[in-house]
């Protein structure tokens, strides 16, 4: 209700010539933060979000990079390989089996849509070609009665897409004779090739006859040829096997509709988010029933929002007939090829928050905010800056002439403006104040984190170490008293993380998950520790048992070299540790099991206890102060 209230003050504001008539109005609002990296284009989609105006075709391309090359954002996050329907079973093996999922084609459908593929109305395909001829002959008949020459330019462009079918009849036809010819040579089985080469058969003959039909007619009788051509586009423009949406990989192009190919074709719609409500609802059978705004930082004291959808899955719609009459009804246990995934499934998509707030406004849904985010960061008194919208005003010609950028209204905070811009995620929290602030994501911003893999790369990263040296976890005891926020910082130092932190949401679900992220990173004895004692306390001792048997030469030496030490050996103990030393310094990398990577990236055994001896054989005095250190 505030923001309604917000809007329709700038735009009477805009409207007005009188400043004085116009009260600055107050109103509590949630700020929220967006680094200056991506501001220009989280603004541009917002904007067009916010105004809802249709887009020409090539402005909306322009949009839909941004959002589409947006990493880790609302693209990348959603479901494509395993949703994306598949009534045919096309994207499976030879025994049926799901194919793995980088190499599924739901994404990259997606991307083409968004880069202009299967545009509405725009298909050259020749079923739309025929269909698009159909609809301006119906167009024409109730236009025009007495149109001999229309009906003569009718018949010449059918014509014309009949030979088109002729020829690309005739490719099909060779295509699958050799594909018969390969199988017959291979001695395999043909049956497939067989009736595809009877069906190219079959599309060519008709094709041919259809053309010998309309080549003997005449325009003395002006409703023989009318029909004929009616019929002929009406064979030409059917689909054997149509595609489940528009755009699918190994599918002829969708047949548009009517409205499709005159109207929708033009301005479509108003941004690229709308355009995405649409795949979501054909590609994935799915719609959106909840937008949220939720924390989504680990660190401690830092309050970071993220956005997520809810993502649900729709029915399959189904027709049949009771009593003469056509009843439509929903199935609910036609899963549309997607293995697990039926009617009323839910996925939770997580995006940025203004991914969320963008696909919100274009759908009219609720944005729905986290309780903690809510009672922590509270809300800030803002107020509508009329001088800001009376600028805007003098500047433009009239509100329709205004850009989309300036569309939104413009509020100001009354205070703490400087700690809202310059709060960033993993900056340590000084004062509890400081944690009130809703801060930058890290993502945005690395450099809070000046680790190893937290700014570009050198020229001269090429002569250092094949794997990375930085190993901060040494034994068990100091896993164990890391906490979560340590973990999280630990993660995002290490080189050899890739992936992406999870969200507390999912860290509360599952408490292991943080775990499961770090031990296959670290020290591989200190990892071979943890998995013998998660597999004692599951009661697993085939298991347990299992892994002592691998442990590695070094973590043997390390055990004994703690029982010595235990049993008063403190000699032996010292011993055993420069042994243990000696096999961590053979290893190109400690955090990796042995035999996971190649041996010829170690140093060799003998090498290194030959150049030990020989060190220890030296005699230091004679060369001064050179060996020291």
């Amino acid at each position: 209700e505030e923001g309604r209230i917000i809007s329709e003050s700038y735009i009477k504001c805009l409207q007005s010539d009188d400043d004085d008539a116009h009260d600055e109005i107050d109103i509590s609002a949630l700020p929220i933060p967006i680094a200056s990296s991506l501001s220009a284009s989280a603004m541009k989609l917002l904007s067009h979000s916010y105004t809802s105006s249709p887009l020409s075709k090539s402005v909306l391309l322009s949009l839909n990079s941004l959002l589409v090359n947006r990493d880790g954002g609302l693209f990348d996050n959603l479901p494509w390989s395993t949703w994306s329907v598949d009534p045919d079973m096309k994207e499976r093996d030879a025994a049926n089996n799901v194919v793995d999922s980088k190499y599924a084609l739901g994404k990259r459908v997606a991307y083409q849509r968004f880069m202009g593929k299967d545009w509405q109305g725009r298909s050259i395909s020749l079923t739309n070609m025929a269909k698009r001829l159909r609809y301006m002959l119906e167009a024409d008949e109730e236009s025009k009665k007495d149109s001999g020459s229309d009906d003569n330019m009718m018949l010449s462009l059918s014509q014309r897409l009949l030979e088109l079918e002729i020829t690309e009849a005739t490719m099909f036809m060779a295509e699958c004779e050799k594909n018969l010819a390969i199988a017959n040579a291979s001695e395999n089985d043909d049956q497939y090739e067989v009736e595809q080469l009877e069906k190219a058969r079959a599309r060519l003959q008709l094709a041919e006859t259809s053309l010998g039909e309309l080549g003997g007619t005449t325009t003395d009788n002006q409703s023989k040829p009318q029909s004929l051509i009616l019929s002929i586009l009406d064979k030409l423009s059917e689909q054997e096997n149509p595609p489940p949406y528009r755009g699918a990989i190994g599918y002829p192009a969708k047949l548009d509709s009517k409205k499709e190919m005159f109207e929708d074709s033009v301005l479509p719609y108003s941004s690229p988010y709308e355009l995405l409500k649409e795949i979501l609802s054909e590609q994935l059978n799915s719609e959106v029933i909840g937008c949220v705004l939720e924390q989504c930082s680990l660190l401690e004291g830092n309050l970071v929002v993220g956005g997520s959808l809810l993502l649900k899955r729709k029915g399959v719609e189904r027709t049949t007939t009771l009593a003469g009459e056509t009843v439509s009804y929903s199935d609910d246990d036609d899963d549309y090829g997607n293995e697990g995934v039926l009617p009323r499934s839910m996925y939770v998509v997580e995006c940025f928050s203004d991914e969320a707030i963008g696909f919100a406004m274009t759908s009219r849904l609720p944005i729905l905010v986290q309780r903690e985010i809510y009672e922590r960061a509270a809300t800030k008194d803002v107020e509508l800056d009329v001088m800001q919208a009376s600028n805007v005003r003098n500047e433009t010609k009239s509100a329709e002439s205004l850009s989309y950028l300036n569309r939104i209204p413009v509020i100001r905070l009354f205070d703490d403006i400087a700690d809202l811009t310059t709060q960033v995620e993993g900056e340590r929290v000084l004062s509890k104040s400081q944690s009130r602030f809703i801060r930058i994501p890290l993502t945005t911003n690395p450099s809070p984190f000046d680790g190893p893999n937290q700014g570009p790369q050198s020229s001269a990263a090429s002569n250092g170490p094949v794997f990375s040296t930085f190993n901060p976890v040494a034994s068990l005891d100091e896993f164990d008293t890391l906490s979560e926020d340590d973990k999280v910082r630990l993660l995002l130092k290490l080189e050899s993380f890739k992936g992406a932190l999870p969200r507390p949401r999912a860290v509360k679900s599952d408490p292991t998950l943080l775990d499961n992220m770090l031990v296959p990173l670290i020290d591989e004895t200190v990892r071979r520790q943890y998995q013998i004692r998660d597999a004692e306390r599951r009661g697993d001792s085939k298991e347990a048992n299992a892994l002592r048997e691998e442990i590695s030469p070094r973590q043997r030496a390390l055990e004994e070299a703690q029982a010595a030490r235990e049993a008063g050996l403190e000699e032996r103990a010292l011993q055993l540790e420069e042994e243990a030393e000696l096999y961590k310094a053979l290893r190109a990398d400690v955090t990796q099991d042995e035999g996971s990577y190649s041996r010829f990236l170690d140093r060799d055994d003998w090498y290194e206890r030959e150049t030990k001896a020989r060190i220890k054989r030296l005699d230091k005095k004679k060369f001064g102060s050179l060996l020291d250190g």
